[in-house]
């Protein structure tokens, strides 16, 4: 009779155990779905987002981009050729088309760089890590060419202390409601960058959309797009 019990013992346990595991693959399973239909709807909802439309807010300037070209270099920000560049980030983003070997941050009142960074053949974009900018300062941005002669400069200016600071706290207020609203990262990065593009401010527009980490399909034609808004190849 012991050992009736004790097989009729190990039957049930087995049998609990299947029933176990049974119930948590099922959760698992529910689990999944309910994360794969979270990301779905995530990128339904990034997909809406209307990134070309920021080009008809405030266009970008296309007609310096002969007097300001150096061969196959354009640059889009942090300033255009001929213009001094006004941007709120004090750590701009650099966009440019063509091939360079180093660029240069330097006071526009001063020949010696405050940041150096080497670029790699095909890299078309980077986002200044050097020391924050100083609001109201002008800066030089330098490009060299494969042989690290210098061969193109701009000019942009952070803006006043005042100016900026009544941009945070717009921009505090406003990430803050979408939050509520539970918002996408890319959504949020959508409405700064409208906010900025309201105002012309292009190179902190780009930033917006080059900070996404996982961009819409949209989001990447946008910036794709961005190249031929710039610099229109003749």
């Amino acid at each position: 009779m012991r050992r009736i019990n004790l097989g009729l013992i190990a039957i049930t346990l087995n049998v609990i155990q299947i029933l176990l595991c049974q119930n948590y693959s099922v959760a698992k399973l529910s689990n999944l779905k309910i994360v794969i239909s979270q990301e779905v709807a995530l990128e339904d909802a990034n997909s809406q987002l209307p990134w070309e439309n920021l080009y008809e807010r405030v266009p970008p300037p296309r007609g310096d981009v002969p007097a300001g070209s150096r061969g196959d270099i354009c640059i889009i920000t942090p300033a255009r050729p001929g213009k001094i560049g006004v941007v709120w980030s004090d750590r701009p983003l650099i966009l440019w088309r063509g091939s360079i070997r180093k660029m240069e941050v330097r006071l526009s009142s001063n020949k010696q760089a405050l940041w150096s960074q080497i670029v790699s053949e095909n890299q078309s974009s980077i986002i200044y890590n050097g020391a924050a900018l100083q609001p109201g300062q002008s800066y030089d941005l330098i490009l060299f060419n494969q042989r690290s002669v210098p061969i193109f400069r701009v000019t942009f200016r952070i803006i006043e202390e005042e100016q900026r600071k009544h941009i945070i706290s717009d921009l505090t207020r406003l990430e803050a409601g979408l939050k509520q609203e539970g918002a996408t990262a890319e959504k949020i990065a959508y409405a700064k960058a409208d906010y900025f593009a309201s105002r012309g401010m292009w190179g902190d527009v780009l930033q917006e959309a080059y900070k996404v980490e996982k961009p819409s399909a949209r989001l990447n034609q946008f910036k794709e797009d961005t190249f031929e808004q710039f610099c229109p190849r003749n």
